[in-house]
């Protein structure tokens, strides 16, 4: 299986192997155990309202430094939410200044994965001296010493409190819906190949940089029967069809709502544009400076999908974001 490595395998972990999902819910010996399992530990981390705008910045010192992003969600805290949230958070964190950051607009929570994954973030973000001479981290450090990242961003002290973070995040019962706007926005989806190559952060850098802003993201893996009605309007269109299904079943993607920063520009138009042509290599003839110019391999690995149709933009993003909720 070439589209499977080793760091998709971890507990919690759901992996596709020829058309089928299958999750990893733990180890099937104590030696297996004692071996792996102080590796490839999870944590949960937050960007505030305030710190959003810097995805594509955090997302690349993550990959950077060895981290990977296994989910993301888009939310608008309410202030009962918050509240249930912090209800076990130590006092310092459980302030009103971050109850009010919270509330204050959409946040963008995060599962990652790395070796010791908690205590690298957290030292990372303290800025302490133990860590700052290791370079597998170097990029997280970098970013740390931003002053406006280090507010920005929310993460937990010890990987008991790392655990109950995402059961809380994302455990649907707790109400957490992925924000979606639905008004002159459109869908853009980051293929598993691309997040697999380490290229996440770039592209959202790259969208948000040319005049896109984010206002809807869910971050997971989509099962192969919602791949197919996803792409059921190619079915008999496009000879592609068959590999665009078991590329898009075959990894983590990221579903982002995206509007045009200038609300006078149709989202649709512009982004569909910036994508590019649907074959790498024209886009990298004809539009150079494109998504799939820049990032995709072929007609399948494409980079990205985009909404074809302007009638379609509410359907898909529906479909996405609601339906597979």
């Amino acid at each position: 299986m070439p589209e499977l490595s080793e760091r998709d395998f971890f507990i919690g972990s759901k992996i596709n192997i020829f058309g089928r999902q299958f999750d990893i819910v733990d180890y099937a010996d104590d030696i297996t155990k004692n071996t792996l399992d102080k590796y490839r530990k999870k944590t949960f981390i937050l960007l505030k309202h305030i710190c959003t705008q810097h995805l594509g910045t955090v997302l690349c010192a993550l990959i950077d430094s060895n981290f990977s992003i296994n989910r993301g969600l888009m939310v608008q805290f309410t202030p009962e939410q918050v509240k249930d949230f912090l209800s076990n958070k130590r006092i310092v964190e459980a302030s009103s200044m971050l109850m009010n950051q919270l509330i204050g607009g959409p946040s963008m929570g995060f599962e990652v994965i790395a070796d010791n994954a908690v205590q690298k973030i957290k030292l990372c973000k303290e800025q302490n001296k133990d860590i700052v001479s290791d370079n597998t981290v170097a990029a997280l450090i970098t970013l740390f010493e931003r002053e406006d990242i280090r507010i920005g961003i929310y993460c937990p002290h010890d990987e008991a409190e790392a655990d109950q973070d995402l059961n809380f995040f994302f455990n649907p019962k707790n109400g957490l819906q992925a924000t979606l706007r639905l008004k002159n926005s459109t869908l853009g989806i980051i293929k598993p190949h691309c997040i697999k190559d380490g290229n996440l952060g770039r592209i959202i850098s790259e969208i948000t940089s040319n005049g896109f802003k984010i206002t809807g993201l869910r971050m997971n893996l989509m099962e192969r029967v919602n791949c197919e009605e996803f792409f059921e309007v190619y079915r008999g269109i496009l000879p592609e069809y068959i590999p665009m299904v078991a590329q898009l079943a075959s990894g983590v993607s990221m579903a982002l709502e995206i509007i045009a920063a200038d609300e006078n520009k149709n989202s649709y138009e512009e982004f569909r544009k910036f994508c590019g042509p649907m074959d790498p290599e024209i886009a990298k003839m004809l539009r150079p400076h494109t998504l799939r110019a820049k990032f995709g391999v072929s007609k399948t690995l494409n980079a990205v999908h985009c909404t074809d149709l302007p009638d379609d933009t509410v359907l898909e993003l529906q479909y996405i974001f609601k339906i597979l909720d």
